[in-house]
């Protein structure tokens, strides 16, 4: 038997491979789809079969996280055919979740939880204070003319909104993804040009800013907030030990990494900071430690984008609002794209004009700025967890994610034909 399933899997491999992409693409959503539908028949049955007069029971609750487990599986290969980020693709299967009258579980909850907690502190992780210095002046002028087209379109999504809502839907719209622009120069191998490198510090500047305002708009006055701001500056004080204690034989990196996310999460909440800011600023701590050591990364970024920030990404889909109108949706959308092109526009006339760059490398760098990913989402998820933002507006949010990413990496794709 072994011989023979060895002898087949090969066969399959290759005529797998021999199909065209697009054909893989949909054999492959549409075995997504198929696993959704499968819920739904568990879910109307309440978890009750009979097969060939036995009587099976399912629990619903499980069949859910075994979709979504099969759904994040799926994601992958669907975005690399597609060519997108897996995280895009997450959202919109997310989407189709709830759609289908599926709704997010407490267990599903907590691992979104850990997955956003990870996310940021990847994303701080990701921040470099030495490279922010040598290019905060023109880093900065980036930054600024990226958020000239964001005020109106902020001005628009707000009307209606409080004060705190308006502040984060202002701070989600701001915000880049520096892990997706650092993916789209890395693809072209242009990190280390100079273009690329000042939308990348400006990406950064924009992340801080918008977890800031983020902060600032959820953080409740506490006096435990003093408490709160010791136990940050005793984590920069104490940031020389986590180098010495590598290569323990239980793995001790990570688990002073996890436990500390879970730890200052915790007290985060208790003091009225949102646990994703700590996250974030305890990514800003180990951030060199974690540069330096290349193993400690990996392994941090394979337990996080591995298992739990797809959970995320998944659960931010499931969390729309599906009774919002389509039209709403596809306003949104042309909100997503249009915020994308006008970014796009801006950076991409600077890069040419002030510093110099080519058409290829000026739209590359360009796009980069357009993305919007994971303080977008962050923001969105808080504001409507806290009762800032409905559940219409949160999905617009989502809608205009998605159409903003998509933007963005099709305008680097498409400066191929300008080389």
């Amino acid at each position: 038997m072994s011989l023979l399933i060895g002898g087949v899997r090969p066969r399959l491999g290759r005529l797998w491979s021999s199909l065209p992409p697009p054909l893989r693409a949909v054999i492959l959503l549409a075995a997504a789809l198929a696993s959704v539908e499968a819920y739904r028949l568990v879910e109307e049955a309440n978890g009750d079969f009979k097969v060939a007069g036995l009587e099976i029971h399912i629990e619903v609750e499980v069949a859910l996280l075994g979709v979504v487990a099969l759904l994040i599986i799926l994601s992958s290969p669907i975005a690399a055919i597609l060519g997108i980020t897996p995280a895009i693709v997450e959202l919109v299967l997310g989407a189709y979740l709830a759609y289908r009258g599926a709704e997010v579980t407490e267990a599903l909850k907590i691992i979104s939880g850990i997955g956003a907690n990870m996310l940021l502190f990847l994303a701080g992780t990701e921040i470099d204070i030495g490279f922010l210095k040598n290019f905060m002046g023109r880093a900065i002028t980036i930054a600024l003319l990226s958020l000239v087209p964001v005020i109106p379109f902020a001005a628009l999504l707000s009307r209606g909104v409080p004060l705190e809502g308006a502040l984060l839907i202002f701070a989600g719209l701001s915000a880049t993804s520096v892990a997706l622009t650092y993916t789209i120069f890395d693809a072209f191998r242009v990190v280390r040009a100079s273009a690329a490198q000042l939308v990348l510090a400006a990406a950064m500047v924009l992340d801080v800013m918008g977890m800031m305002m983020i902060n600032f708009a959820t953080a409740a006055v506490n006096p435990l907030l003093l408490l709160y701001g010791l136990v940050i500056l005793l984590a920069f004080a104490l940031q020389p030990i986590l180098p010495r204690v590598s290569g323990g034989p239980f793995e001790m990196e990570i688990r002073l990494v996890a436990m500390a996310l879970i730890v200052l999460g915790v007290l985060s909440e208790v003091v009225g900071v949102h646990s994703v800011l700590t996250s974030f600023i305890l990514g800003l701590v180990v951030s060199e430690t974690v540069k330096n050591r290349r193993v400690l990364r990996e392994k941090i970024e394979g337990l996080a984008t591995g298992f739990f920030t797809p959970f995320f990404f998944i659960v931010s889909g499931m969390s729309i609002e599906t009774g919002v109108d389509p039209i709403l949706i596809a306003e949104a959308m042309v909100v997503g794209v249009l915020l994308a092109a006008s970014k796009l526009g801006l950076v991409y006339i600077y890069a040419r004009r002030v510093l110099g760059a080519g058409k290829q490398m000026a739209l590359v760098a360009a796009s980069g700025s357009a993305p919007l990913l994971t303080v977008t989402i962050i923001g969105a998820g808080v504001g409507y967890s806290l009762g800032f933002l409905d559940g219409e507006q949160y999905s617009r949010l989502i809608w205009i994610v998605i159409a903003s990413s998509i933007t963005a990496l099709l305008a680097a794709k498409a400066s191929y034909r300008l080389g």
